[in-house]
Parts: C-alpha cells; sequence; structure tokens
C-alpha cells in the first residue's frame, strides 16, 4: 500500500466477537502507526478525529487510528453483554485491534497514547503482550481508583468550602456517602469536578459538554443517530463497568513492562492524582520511562497544552 496522498479509511472490524469501529488517517500511509485509546468509560474517540488534529497535527507525522472500543460510540450494540465490560477484555481489545491494524497496514510495531482508563487498559495490554507496541504515552493514568475517588472528592470539597457553597458542600456529602458504581452518580461527579477546574482547568461542564456533542453532530460519521447511540453506549459501558473500576488498583496488576512507557500527568488533574500517579511510575519496571508534568493542565493535556504533548511525542519517538 504506497498513498503518498492524504490517506483516510473507515472500516467496521470484528474484535474478540465484538464489531468496532476505527478511523485511520494520514499524510502518508507509510507513516508509523499511531493508536489513539480513548477514556472514559464509554467516551467516543472517532468524533474527536477533526479536533484533535486541529490541536495536535499528528498525521503529519503518523498514521493516525481513532478508535471507537466496544460498547462507546459507532461500535455501541444492544446486543453487547455488560459482563464483557471488564478491564481484562480491554486490554485484549488493544492487542486484538493493534494488531489488526499492524497486519492490514503492513506495520511491525505500533504507538498506543491512551488517556485515563485508556491508558490503564493499554499498559494492562502492553504488559501481558508487548510484541505490538514499540513506545505507549499514557495521559492521566488511572492507577489506584479507591484513592483517586477519595482524592476527587476531598478536592471538590476544599473548593466548595473555600466558596462557601452550601449546596454545593451537601451535593459532594452525598457522593461521598456512597461509592460511584453507575452513570447517574458518575455524571454528577463528573460535573462537579469539571466546574471546579479539574477535569479541564479552563472549562465548565455544558461548555465541555456542548463542545462533544458538537463533534459528535458535525462528524461525518455519527450525525443525529450516532448522538443518540453514543449516549445509550456511555451509559450502559458506565453501568457496566464502574463497579469493577471502582476497586481497581494497579499497582497490584502491573509491575513491570517491556515496552517504553511516557507517563503524561496533568499538575491540575483532579481524577488522577498527581501523586500517585508519580508513585506508580517510580515502582514501576519498565525497559525506558519518563514522567512529564503538564503544569497548566488537569485531566485533558492533549486540549489543554496541545503542542507541548504533540512535540512530547514527536521529540521522543524521533530520538
Amino acid at each position: 500500500m504506497k498513498h503518498k496522498k492524504p490517506f483516510a479509511h473507515l472500516e467496521e472490524i470484528t474484535i474478540n466477537n465484538s464489531s468496532q469501529w476505527v478511523l485511520v488517517r494520514g499524510k502518508n500511509v507509510d507513516a508509523p502507526l499511531l493508536i489513539h485509546v480513548q477514556a472514559g468509560p464509554g467516551f467516543p474517540m472517532i468524533s474527536e478525529a477533526s479536533e484533535m488534529e486541529k490541536k495536535l497535527h499528528l498525521e503529519d507525522d503518523f498514521l493516525v487510528a481513532y478508535w471507537d472500543q466496544r460498547g462507546c460510540g459507532k461500535s455501541f450494540s444492544k446486543d453487547l453483554l455488560p459482563e464483557t465490560m471488564t478491564l481484562t477484555q480491554m486490554a485484549d481489545d488493544v492487542i486484538a485491534c493493534t494488531s489488526h491494524l499492524l497486519k492490514k497496514y503492513n506495520k511491525d510495531k505500533a504507538i498506543i497514547v491512551g488517556y485515563s482508563i485508556g491508558a490503564t487498559a493499554s499498559l494492562v495490554a502492553a504488559a501481558k503482550d508487548g510484541r505490538f507496541f514499540s513506545a505507549l504515552f499514557v495521559a492521566g493514568i488511572d492507577v489506584d481508583i479507591p484513592y483517586a475517588d477519595q482524592y476527587c472528592l476531598d478536592f471538590a470539597m476544599d473548593k466548595a468550602v473555600a466558596k462557601n457553597d452550601k449546596k454545593l458542600v451537601q451535593k459532594i456529602n452525598d457522593l461521598k456517602s456512597q461509592p460511584v458504581v453507575d452513570a447517574k452518580k458518575f455524571q454528577e461527579r463528573a460535573k462537579i469536578l469539571t466546574n471546579l477546574g479539574g477535569i479541564k482547568a479552563d472549562s465548565n461542564y455544558n461548555s465541555l459538554a456542548l463542545n462533544t456533542v458538537k463533534n459528535i453532530l458535525f462528524s461525518r460519521f455519527y450525525g443525529i443517530v450516532g448522538l443518540v447511540k453514543t449516549m445509550k453506549g456511555m451509559e450502559f459501558c458506565q453501568n457496566a463497568f464502574l463497579p469493577e473500576m471502582s476497586s481497581l488498583n494497579l499497582f497490584q496488576i502491573v509491575t513491570s513492562v517491556s515496552v517504553p512507557v511516557h507517563f503524561i500527568q496533568g499538575s491540575l488533574d483532579a481524577v488522577a492524582p498527581p501523586a500517585r500517579g508519580r508513585d506508580f511510575y517510580e515502582q514501576l519496571k519498565a525497559v525506558n520511562k519518563s514522567f512529564t508534568v503538564f503544569e497548566k493542565s488537569a485531566h485533558t493535556p492533549h486540549y489543554e497544552e496541545p503542542e507541548k504533548f504533540a512535540n512530547l511525542i514527536r521529540s521522543t519517538v524521533h530520538k
């Protein structure tokens, strides 16, 4: 496959008995393969392709894959069983999707850029079978959910008390009273954290939600029907996966990996606590590893400091 002109291809593939969609784009199909593994649970990635390219320009140097994972976005199906939504399954899907794309585009290995729980699944996949990956970039990786759940509500409470917002204090106390293991509570907490600058430092919840909806509606791959499907998928993924996620501790799952791993951590992140991410990084055995702090970012450094984010990937890969 020798394309020198800009390349774009959307395809539906079967990954571990599940139908999933991948969009692959780039200026040169011979460039190294880079796969984005989305945050969530349940967030789509294909709908973000245009905005990510506008901010990161990774298609200039890489063949970039945007993948709607099992249950997410275009890949949601009412036939999916909730019990298939596990971290082990997500990691196996990362391996299978990568393997498929490597064969299709005649590559030896892929660069993985994972976000939040997508970063966690990518690291678990690389620990299980590192043959397919040349490097991992893990942004805002979830490493210890019980710790993070406590941390994010303490973060919110400190801000609410400082603002003397009694209504908000009550809402946070309600969330503290029971584990966040369903979509409704997860979204309530996300709204609070976003409005306090803990997810995207310069955005409130409404503007972030509006932007996500806009990206879906204006994507030629989704539209209104795609938006409805995406919302159903998000609720399904969160309800299915959050109970397992609530006890996730990566310290007990991954201690070493045979692939270079580069941690990207927003210093303002209320979802993935910076100090806990650093603790995990310190104990992880890897052939090569780095930890880069993004001082002006919370949980979305690829959108908050896109130039620094893209330059880190380019400079590390091209060393």
